[in-house]
């Protein structure tokens, strides 16, 4: 296994040094457009493939050499699968209908074939009796995935947000996984650790490819490390580890709905956008992240009291929202 996590290390550096290169051969350059994108120069969508290929490989390794074949199959299938729609999405644009009806397919599908991914109930740290959802568990879990997914894509607009997040996630995550999931996870924490810095200094993006497959992959994991440890792992811990940006993205959907929008259109309202508004790049950043981290620790540290750890986060979230709301508010008056 040691010779993978080289193989691994190699591949990503090596996606990440030829970057420009892979994106011509693919046809996945990010251009400048001067309005949404605001990127200096043409800038290539490969870093799904520096950080989820090797976890791919890795999964469909450790499916041939351990009993768990099914449950890695699925977890390879769902993150290549998504990986692969999205590079049809950053080449091509597929409408978001379309999208949403094939990642849909493809987590139903893969629900069906490993059980393990499916949330069946809900056990919260402050309640005695766990939820059951009986019939209804494999559409919402299905339901999950998609919006977790579609919550990565939405914070992919600020350059080493998402390889953070995901970063904070997989380290939540290994203090509660069995064994048999280490592997995979921390393999997925270094293609992400040598991938970040070239995402952060604008070498390369991740992509819908990327942002599809780290999304679902983490969420995958994520139902599966609940469901083998939820007397270890509350509910309510997990909803708190993505709080913040699965809020964010329903915040922007509701907003652009109520504006006659399209939910799924493009603007620059994302809490990203808000706390670069008030402050430089990076401490935007290293906040976005505390906001996630802090409370993450908070809840393994005291997890009884993770309900107040949420509402706490909540409270943050809507306060940066609300002052960064009342800031533009104020200079487009100063404008006129």
């Amino acid at each position: 296994m040691s010779v993978f996590y080289v193989f691994a290390a190699a591949f990503a550096l090596a996606v990440c040094l030829a970057a420009d290169r892979i994106g011509r051969l693919l046809g996945v350059v990010d251009s400048p457009d001067g309005v949404r994108k605001v990127h200096k120069k043409d800038t290539p969508l490969v870093g799904g493939v520096a950080t989820a290929v090797p976890v791919v490989g890795l999964l469909v390794y450790a499916a041939a050499s351990s009993g768990y074949a099914p449950l890695y199959l699925v977890l390879a299938a769902v993150t290549g699968g998504s990986l692969a729609l999205g590079y049809v999405d950053d080449r091509s644009h597929i409408r978001p209908s379309w999208r949403l009806l094939l990642m849909a397919s493809l987590c139903v599908a893969a629900l069906y074939v490993a059980p393990a991914l499916r949330i069946d109930a809900f056990a919260f740290s402050f309640m005695s009796v766990p939820v059951f959802l009986h019939g209804w568990a494999t559409l919402f879990t299905a339901i999950c995935l998609i919006g977790l997914q579609n919550a990565v894509n939405m914070a992919d607009g600020e350059n080493g947000l998402v390889p953070g997040l995901t970063l904070i996630w997989l380290m939540c995550l290994l203090a509660y996984a069995p064994d048999h999931l280490t592997p995979i996870l921390a393999v997925s924490a270094l293609c992400l650790l040598i991938t970040a810095p070239f995402n952060w200094t604008g070498r390369l993006f991740l992509g819908d490819a990327g942002a599809y497959a780290l999304g679902i992959m983490i969420g995958a994991m994520t139902i599966y490390v609940y469901n083998v440890g939820f007397t270890a792992l509350s509910a309510d811990v997990v909803v708190l580890w993505f709080l913040v940006p699965v809020a964010d993205c329903l915040r922007l959907m509701a907003t652009r709905a109520l504006a006659g929008r399209s939910p799924f259109s493009s603007d620059r309202n994302h809490l990203h956008h808000i706390l670069n508004d008030l402050m430089p790049r990076g401490r935007a950043l290293t906040l976005y992240f505390l906001l996630v981290a802090v409370p993450a620790a908070l809840a393994y540290a005291f997890p009884e009291m993770t309900l107040l750890w949420a509402l706490f986060t909540a409270a943050c979230y809507c306060v940066l929202v609300f002052v960064g709301a009342r800031g533009v508010a104020h200079r487009r008056l100063r404008a006129l």
